[in-house]
């Protein structure tokens, strides 16, 4: 499923927002000290479980575009050979016919692509948190007045000193976290059988259970 490099980064840094905290007491030096949010991001615990994942839906999701693009090309190959011999009515039908299914097409296309757009960002959602935390938690330990991001889209920052970059500080810190709880597919619960429920019929031969090894 094609996203484009403008909404990918929209999905992986919209949500990261480092708002700067106020000192305590007056008077106080203000601390500062930045990160990179796409290296945080990019080697953040469960990250490569999330991007599998994405793209084991998204290439489902392809493959409905796929089989409405061949089943639209199967349309417009059977009217261009039909075409000659179709009456001017005929035509006319067959032909919107095709406009109608090329809108369909056009339209589940641009639904697919707006969904593979949110599941990403639904997947990605419990690590940005767990980076939000762990951000949080240095800034404290560390007495920092705020954290800047130099990975942030629209990024004022032209130069900074490479000493305040606590990025890797903050990549140690998550290794200690527990694992982000990703919004994975539910695997499906077998059913219960109602109380009470009617055994297996006369006479149906019961399942071999193997000898224990």
């Amino acid at each position: 499923m094609h996203v484009s490099s403008h909404a990918l980064r929209s999905v992986l840094f919209a949500s990261i927002i480092l708002v700067p905290a106020i000192a305590a007491g007056q008077g106080a030096v203000p601390k500062f000290a930045y990160v990179d949010s796409r290296e945080l991001l990019d080697k953040a615990t469960g990250r490569a479980d999330a991007d599998a994942q994405w793209k084991k839906e998204a290439q489902a999701m392809q493959n409905q575009v796929t089989r409405m693009q061949d089943s639209l090309q199967v349309m417009i190959t059977a009217y261009q050979k039909a075409e000659a011999g179709l009456s001017p009515a005929a035509r006319e039908a067959r032909q919107k016919s095709i406009s109608e299914r090329e809108q369909e097409y056009q339209t589940r296309t641009q639904a697919l692509d707006l969904q593979a757009q949110q599941r990403q960002a639904a997947l990605l959602q419990p690590i940005i948190e767990q980076i939000k935390v762990a951000l949080e938690d240095i800034r404290k330990e560390e007495g920092l007045t705020a954290i800047l991001d130099v990975g942030a889209q629209g990024n004022p920052i032209v130069a900074i000193d490479k000493n305040l970059n606590i990025t890797d500080k903050v990549l140690v810190k998550l290794r200690t976290m527990p694992a982000p709880l990703l919004n994975l597919p539910q695997a499906a619960k077998p059913a219960v059988p109602p109380a009470g429920a009617v055994g297996a019929p006369a006479g149906a031969a019961k399942p071999k259970i193997p000898p224990a090894r």
